[in-house]
């Protein structure tokens, strides 16, 4: 990557981190997702800055998820889609052409469509490794231990 590319890049990243910041505290503005795009472009240009993101106690886990993954979860889908269509609504309350609101309802649409057809990670019980936490349950045999 070329110096200007890598400066664009940093550049991006630490503006998503500082918009994903105030997001932290100022209610309508997301975080996730700023700290997604940060994410993303840390991967890029400054590695400790990615593994800080993701270690965040509380959006850490997500970013990872979506970022390493490609997926979201269940809760983080209706967060993100409840708080799409919620501003949109609201937008679209607030503006008054018509075409504005349709436009601003359906790219909210658009993006709660997108949201709910990403993948969400397989749900396991808690304390049980991978190969307990098959589909249907482990395994027993009759003298009720697990098979490997």
């Amino acid at each position: 990557m070329s110096g200007t590319g890598r400066v664009l890049w940093a550049g991006l990243g630490w503006l998503a981190f500082g918009l994903g910041w105030v997001g932290v505290f100022l209610p309508g503005l997301p975080t996730t997702i700023f700290w997604i795009i940060a994410a993303l472009a840390f991967l890029r240009t400054n590695r400790r800055m990615y593994e800080r993101i993701v270690r965040h106690r509380r959006f850490g886990p997500g970013v990872r998820l979506f970022v390493e993954e490609g997926r979201i979860s269940r809760p983080g889908k209706a967060v993100s889609i409840g708080a799409m269509m919620g501003f949109a609504a609201l937008g679209a309350l607030a503006i008054p052409p018509l075409w504005v609101k349709l436009l601003v309802l359906g790219a909210a649409s658009a993006g709660s469509l997108w949201v709910a057809l990403l993948p969400t990670p397989e749900r396991s019980a808690p304390g049980l490794g991978p190969a307990e936490a098959e589909p249907g349950g482990p395994r027993l045999t009759s003298g009720g231990d697990t098979r490997d």
